[in-house]
């Protein structure tokens, strides 16, 4: 289901901020003790002792989590929140994959700015019990980033919370393999039925889900089968009815961009959610389709004006005067000459 990234290459570590700083700073934020904020920060694991600059955001994710409280996330373009819900409203459910719930604060802004919607909507967005494993797995793995430890740690908790609320139903799996294929298995049940969303960052995942899209939108053209009765009476055709499944990843701020796959080259590429098959060609083969249009339309230009010039040199060939056109003419004219005056001197002789 997910894809992480090992360690990347080691960078220069920002400066260690002094104790009393930070956590004043968070104190005054968050309305907390100072002990309040060392016990949270402490039981992820963060040394409270040599805290740096670039770790504030994280300490900030890790009590907002722990507090239940997301306002900061929240988009402050008061436009956003209609534009979120022009995306998503038409989706029977929303399903969240892993990646997306430890990619930054990412996850944190786009529930944030849908809890709104899921609540005039009554909506819920869907996190697999097989994500919840995954969760727990990762944040004891020693391979990964400890951000992503640390998120893996504290987002079951909010998960859950956000659950009780409403927000949010962890749905049985009922499944032993890996998540990836059990999330197509599911989509290829449930998306010939209701218009479903998948948040992922997995890329992979994303192109199977986007082709599956586009195989069972094809099937819905097809019309149901008909028994012969119904073919005897002429009954009408039954189509089933059109649903979509689209698939997502978060960028920063938790905004949302769907996967496209270019059925040219079979490469996959995100741009904003439209309501059409995911299946459509990429800017690259956009541009090589409209060169190969003009080069076609170049030698068709070019060969319309070769058949054009080929045409006049035949009708100049052939009606070019020759000397046997010449010979042959002066021969016609020899005769019908002869023939006239023939006709002169016999009428002189009757009439004489």
């Amino acid at each position: 289901m997910a894809r992480f990234f090992r360690r990347s290459a080691r960078t220069p570590k920002a400066p260690v901020i002094a104790a009393n700083d930070y956590l004043g700073t968070l104190s005054e934020e968050f309305h907390l003790s100072k002990d309040s904020i060392l016990t949270a920060i402490r039981a992820v694991g963060i040394d409270t002792d040599h805290v740096r600059e670039d770790q504030m955001d994280l300490l900030r994710e890790v009590l907002s989590c722990k507090t239940h409280n997301l306002n900061r996330y929240r988009s402050q373009d008061e436009k956003y929140e209609d534009v979120l819900d022009e995306e998503v409203r038409s989706f029977n459910e929303i399903y969240v994959d892993t990646a997306p719930i430890i990619q930054m604060d990412w996850f944190l802004h786009f529930v944030a700015d849908m809890e709104p919607i899921l609540k005039r909507r009554k909506k819920k967005l869907l996190i697999l019990e097989k994500t919840m494993e995954e969760l727990h797995g990762l944040k004891d793995n020693q391979e990964k980033d400890k951000d992503v430890r640390i998120r893996a740690t504290i987002r079951p908790d909010l998960i859950r919370y956000l659950a009780k609320r409403g927000l949010v139903r962890i749905g049985d799996t009922g499944s032993d393999g890996i998540a990836d294929d059990h999330l197509v298995n599911l989509f290829n049940r449930i998306g010939m039925n209701e218009d479903v969303l998948l948040v992922t960052q997995d890329r992979g995942l994303s192109e199977r889900i986007v082709r599956l899209a586009h195989k069972q939108q094809s099937a819905q053209l097809q019309p149901y089968s008909q028994s012969v009765w119904e073919k005897l009476f002429h009954k009408e055709l039954r189509y089933p009815a059109r649903h979509t499944m689209v698939v997502c990843k978060l960028t920063e701020g938790g905004l949302l961009q769907r996967c496209y796959v270019c059925p040219e080259c079979e490469e996959s590429y995100y741009d904003k959610i439209a309501d059409c098959d995911g299946m459509i060609p990429c800017s690259k083969c956009i541009r090589d389709c409209k060169v190969r249009d003009a080069q076609q339309m170049e030698t068709l230009r070019k060969k319309r004006e070769e058949d054009a010039l080929r045409t006049e040199r035949e009708a100049y060939l052939k009606n070019r005067p020759t000397v046997e056109k010449m010979i042959r003419k002066k021969k016609k004219e020899m005769a019908i000459t002869l023939s006239v005056g023939g006709v002169v001197i016999a009428l002189l002789c009757i009439f004489l």
